[in-house]
């Protein structure tokens, strides 16, 4: 789902400009998610400075909070990367259940 892509690509646009990895403003991405695309549920996962999807996966898949969210009970995910001025890449992956 676009909406699911835009809101990834805000927050990791929100990381690299900080450079800083964290969840803030979780709360709002989820309200936002739930009112424009019905989500039920919302999750994500966030990471930095992995060279590849296949590192940061098999990191979120040693994270037992982490592999919850990819395994959990949701209908769509999107994730967004991006890399900040000194080529260090920034994730994030959402999750939502409608």
């Amino acid at each position: 789902m676009m909406i699911i892509k835009s809101t990834a690509f805000s927050h990791t646009d929100y990381m690299v400009d900080t450079q800083t990895v964290s969840h803030a403003n979780f709360f709002t991405r989820s309200n936002y998610l739930k009112s424009k695309a019905g989500a039920k549920s919302v999750s994500e996962n966030v990471a930095y400075g992995y060279s590849s999807a296949e590192s940061v996966v098999g990191a979120w898949l040693r994270s037992e909070s982490h592999k919850n969210n990819i395994e959990g009970d949701f209908t769509y995910f999107d994730v967004s990367a991006e890399k900040d001025i000194n080529d260090k890449w920034y994730f994030t992956n959402i999750f939502i259940k409608k």
